[in-house]
Order: structure tokens, then C-alpha cells, then sequence
């Protein structure tokens, strides 16, 4: 089975520390102050946890430590990355998980079940027991590259990808890389 222990080395390579881009939403917390990200943790969802809007302060004092509860706790459990025999599968749904969320992360993954290996998933964006059965029924590389394709198509609908492109779509291919599956693009 999968081991958030053993996906902390990518996320700690994806999510640097603290910084507060202008063009960057998840630096704003709810009364639009831009407040800053902080190891990957956005204002919004840092609000969500301390009951309040966070201040840069809040965001600065957040550590390595802190975040990686967070990404377990809010994530990596949130899917029941713990029950994915792969852990290649579960890095990749785990790390849009934390990038995008949960339930759109989820709804990619059934939709690509349903499509490309014959399930018939209720597409709802919530990993229970026929979604975790279903992916770990399936060639466990062919599901990593076709959720890694669908991850990509999600970042090119977004209205901020030409900002984030380049980080979001590095993402996916360093999963690729670190489980030695290629993730081609897919053609328009």
C-alpha cells in the first residue's frame, strides 16, 4: 500500500516556502488581502483551519512540519491514498489533490476509471470504496499516465494557466520521471 512517508521528498520538491505572488489566487485570503502561500498551504486553506483569515504573519510562522500534517491529514486521507496499492497512483492523485483539491482531483480519476478502463463509476469527487476497488483493479502505469493526461488537460481549462503552466505542468512530469512512466500531452 501507498506511504505518505514516502511521498513527503516529491511534495517538499514541488512546494518551496514562502512566497506572494501577485497572479497567484491562493496568496488571498477571504477579504482579499494578499497574505502569501507557505509551503505549499494557500491562504483560503489555512483559513479553513485556524477560523479566521490568515495574516502574512499566519503564513510566515507556518513550517515544513505543519504542512506536511496538513497535506496528510486534509489530502493524502481525504482520498484514501493509504488503501492505493500503487504508490506511483496515489502520489499522483494526492499531489493534484493538494494542488487543485480533492474532489476535482477525484472526479479526473473516476472519469478516467470510466472512460479508459470500462468502469461505471458514479462520477461524484469522492474516493470510497468502488473508487479505491476500481483503482486498484487496474494496469496501475496505464492509470498513472492517463490521470497525469487528465491532470494536464484540467491545467490547460484553467483561465490562470499561461501565469502557471510551466510549474503546474512540471508537476506531473516529475511524478512521470521519479516512477519512470512517460506522460504524453495530449494532442487538440
Amino acid at each position: 500500500m501507498a506511504s505518505y512517508e514516502l511521498f513527503k521528498h516529491s511534495l517538499e520538491r514541488a512546494e518551496g516556502g514562502y512566497q506572494n505572488l501577485v497572479s497567484d489566487k491562493g496568496n488571498y485570503n477571504s477579504k482579499r488581502e494578499r497574505v502569501g502561500t507557505n509551503y505549499g498551504v494557500s491562504a483560503r486553506f489555512y483559513e479553513r483551519v485556524i477560523g479566521r483569515p490568515p495574516t502574512v504573519e499566519d503564513m510566515k510562522a507556518i513550517t515544513q512540519f505543519d504542512a506536511h500534517i496538513l497535506f496528510k491529514n486534509e489530502f493524502w486521507d481525504t482520498i484514501k491514498a493509504d488503501e492505493i496499492q500503487s504508490q506511483g497512483v496515489a502520489e499522483m492523485i494526492a499531489d493534484h489533490a493538494i494542488n487543485a483539491n480533492p474532489r476535482v482531483t477525484t472526479k479526473i480519476v473516476q472519469r478516467t476509471l470510466n472512460k479508459y478502463f470500462g468502469k461505471q463509476l458514479v462520477v461524484d469527487g469522492v474516493i470510497g470504496v468502488k473508487t479505491i476497488e476500481a483503482i486498484n483493479s487496474v494496469d496501475s502505469q496505464k492509470l498513472f499516465a492517463k490521470i497525469g493526461q487528465g491532470r494536464l488537460q484540467y491545467y490547460k481549462s484553467l483561465k490562470d494557466y499561461k501565469h502557471f503552466a510551466n510549474s503546474w505542468n512540471s508537476r506531473v512530469f516529475a511524478l512521470g520521471r521519479k516512477f519512470g512512466i512517460i506522460i504524453k500531452k495530449k494532442r487538440q
